[in-house]
């Protein structure tokens, strides 16, 4: 008996060593390959030029997390306390896609916003998003990549390969655009299967002036300690501030992944303290005029703790995508649509606004 227990301890710490080796390998792998992209980058603008923006013309802008295709009103997601990596099938993902892209043409608005598009990841079945939701877009478009990392180990079954950005579709020609990179919150090892956030900036010129409009597609940070928000939120007020300063019109939206000051509380109580916890943009370290636009008669986001259930009151709700608006900027209005988180954990937000 004791050989057969020698023998199973030898066994047990054969496959135990293994496993560290092959987990040790693939981190060491996954360090050397780890996506750093640099502070500033040039990104590459696709499709018809467009044309400049006429001084007196109202200009209508959308912002959509399309949550990659993959969270619509039958899904949940294990970071939010729910428990699937992706979903069931990959008609899904398309069948979201396509209703999304309907919704958006249908929208009349000349600047999209888009954040969570997937070109190549296995949780939307590798389809190419990039190419679904600019296919047929009467106008120029960028990706700006946030996201790229050969394997992520967790949870089971695991996530894989995720390559994944920011997308404006823009009417309007483009001058030039960038990525700007935002500080992460994550240190080593955790840092190299997280997002490397960034802005993603656009500048269009404007008829008879000098000037540009700056439009800034941004996805800020989530599942953090509060830190990261705070640290992207800075940076982020400081460049709008820069390029308000050079004397040009700055629109900036997305998913903030905080609440805004404006936002009446007692509509979205906090149900469920347990799981993601917006944060709250602080008005303060932007200058006096700037203003933020944000509709919160509907939420625009949902908690993915489980598959949307519209007659429970208790149900998870945020108010955390809109825009910010340099004091030149006229805010005609806006609205969050109500697509009722059918194709997406976010509705879409839409503005429209004018050149002071």
């Amino acid at each position: 008996m004791k050989k057969y227990g020698k023998k199973i301890l030898l066994g047990i710490a054969g496959i135990f060593t293994i496993f560290l080796c092959a987990a040790t390998i693939l981190l060491i792998v996954l360090s050397v390959r780890e996506y750093r992209p640099d502070d500033k980058e040039e990104v590459k603008i696709k499709g018809d030029s467009g044309r400049k923006i006429a001084k007196e013309e109202e200009i209508s802008v959308l912002s959509w997390n399309v949550g990659y295709g993959a969270l619509s009103e039958t899904e949940d997601f294990f970071m939010d306390g729910g428990e699937k990596v992706r979903p069931d099938q990959a008609d899904l993902v398309d069948a979201n896609v396509y209703a999304m892209k309907e919704v958006i043409d249908q929208s009349g608005s000349q600047v999209v916003f888009l954040q969570e598009v997937d070109r190549s990841s296995k949780r939307s079945y590798d389809r190419n998003e990039v190419k679904m939701f600019t296919e047929g877009w009467t106008g120029n478009f960028g990706y700006a990549r946030n996201f790229l990392c050969d394997y992520i180990p967790y949870p089971l079954p695991t996530i894989g390969k995720v390559d994944a950005g920011l997308v404006t579709m823009n009417q309007f020609s483009v001058d030039t655009a960038e990525r700007i990179a935002l500080p992460t919150p994550f240190s080593w090892p955790i840092r190299i299967c997280q997002l490397k956030r960034c802005l993603f900036v656009e500048r269009v010129p404007i008829e008879g002036s000098d000037r540009q409009v700056v439009f800034v597609n941004l996805h800020l940070e989530a599942y953090d300690d509060g830190s990261g928000k705070e640290a992207q939120t800075k940076l982020l007020s400081k460049i709008l501030q820069k390029e308000y300063d050079a004397g040009n019109y700055v629109i900036a939206g997305g998913d903030f992944n905080q609440t805004f000051e404006q936002v009446d509380e007692e509509k979205y109580p906090v149900w469920d303290d347990d799981n993601f916890q917006a944060g709250k943009v602080e008005a303060d370290l932007f200058e006096e005029g700037w203003q933020f636009a944000v509709d919160d008669s509907l939420p625009s986001c949902r908690l993915l703790n489980r598959p949307y259930d519209r007659d429970d009151p208790k149900t998870q709700f945020y108010v955390i995508d809109g825009f910010i608006l340099s004091p030149n900027v006229s805010l005609q209005s806006v609205h969050t649509l109500d697509e009722d988180f059918k194709n997406s954990d976010h509705n879409p937000v839409q503005i429209k606004i004018k050149l002071k």
